[in-house]
């Protein structure tokens, strides 16, 4: 994918003016323009504030105990058939309905890849890049 092609079509995208006139805070309607961007500038403030960090984390890393076994085919199995229908395609035009009905073949091909990058302690760069695109969508 062209990142520059990316970039240069999301710029290019006709930005949708949001407008803030009321705001509905404890079931309580604000429509005082100075109080809505009070409130709406604390409400961003919490949720871009520093988190503090928990001092005890031993119960935390249980979770992960079994994370770094190998992956089992019955498993993969189990995750492909949980992945949702209708959704975008990834870089490589992959839905999750073609992996739940690609052939047995590859999916063991994709087993022993996670199982290499289990057994290897990596990952491929590109998985762990992301594309984050914003699409607005008209109200009805």
């Amino acid at each position: 994918m062209n990142k520059s092609h990316t970039i240069r079509s999301v710029l290019k995208h006709p930005f949708c003016k949001m407008v803030l006139n009321h705001l509905v805070v404890d079931d309580e309607l604000i429509l005082e323009p100075d109080l809505v961007k009070f409130k709406v500038d604390i409400i961003m403030e919490r949720w871009t504030r520093k988190h503090g960090v928990i001092a005890d984390v031993s119960d935390v890393w249980s979770f992960f105990s079994g994370v770094m076994h190998s992956v089992k085919f019955n498993k993969l199995l189990d995750v492909i058939s949980d992945l949702p229908n209708g959704k975008a395609a990834d870089l490589l035009s992959i839905t999750n309905e073609l992996w739940k009905h690609c052939d047995k073949s590859i999916l063991n091909m994709l087993l022993v890849l996670l199982n290499l990058c289990l057994s290897c302690k990596s990952v491929l760069r590109a998985w762990k890049e992301t594309w984050v695109l914003i699409i607005s969508k008209p109200h009805e």
